[in-house]
């Protein structure tokens, strides 16, 4: 084996090795630590389009949102319809309050691939905050016809229904998503269940009047 092949081999196995290291501590959230490995292994291969792809998650969850984005566009450089790039793009867009070209990445995901709850999930978040509440409950319910246990897709649905005046149905979205929420967002069903207790509120006085 020449040296050359010697040192080509050196070269994949501190990639990889950089890679496995980077996606564990991406895993546990440690993403400026993350961030180091993917930048290391992407020095010894540029063309990666997953290294590009997880470098962008790190640097979004380190709230570096336009060097994200940067990250994004340079994995769609190499690999245009990279759904996950486009998807993961479309949440740093939003966290940029760039909502419409959130819209925009998360179509073009969901044009590769349609049946992705999660991007269906963020994309009804978006259009919710814009008070587009008919296409963001359309989201939702996308969501859930890919998968009826998405809790968050549950709790979109809820809060778009409330904020339409449908009090009953919005109760009922609610308390799916406390059924099927884990206990890692203690906050957030706390907070479901307060606007569980609104609901029901605001019905009796319906009632009343």
């Amino acid at each position: 084996m020449t040296n050359s092949e010697n040192g080509d081999i050196r070269d994949l196995k501190a990639f990889e090795s950089w890679v496995n290291e980077g996606d564990r501590l991406l895993m546990q959230k440690e993403y400026v630590a993350a961030l180091i490995c993917y930048d290391s292994a992407l020095e010894l291969n540029k063309d990666d389009v997953k290294v590009w792809d997880n470098r962008g998650v790190a640097l979004s969850g380190a709230g570096r949102y336009s060097d994200a984005i940067e990250s994004f566009e340079i994995s769609l450089d190499l690999k245009p319809d990279d759904f996950q790039a486009w998807s993961n793009m479309g949440v740093s867009m939003a966290a940029l309050k760039r909502f419409e070209e959130a819209i925009n990445c998360f179509d073009r995901a969901l044009d590769i691939k349609p049946e992705d709850s999660n991007t269906w999930d963020n994309r009804g978040t978006v259009l919710f905050s814009l008070t587009r509440y008919e296409e963001a409950l359309e989201s939702f319910n996308k969501s859930l016809k890919v998968n009826p246990d998405d809790a968050k897709a549950w709790a979109g649905k809820g809060s778009v229904l409330k904020f339409m005046g449908n009090y009953e149905e919005a109760i009922k979205c609610l308390e799916k998503f406390i059924e099927l929420a884990s206990g890692d967002i203690s906050s957030q069903i706390e907070e479901a269940w307060a606007m569980i207790f609104d609901l029901k509120l605001l019905l009796s006085q319906k009632k009343d009047e």
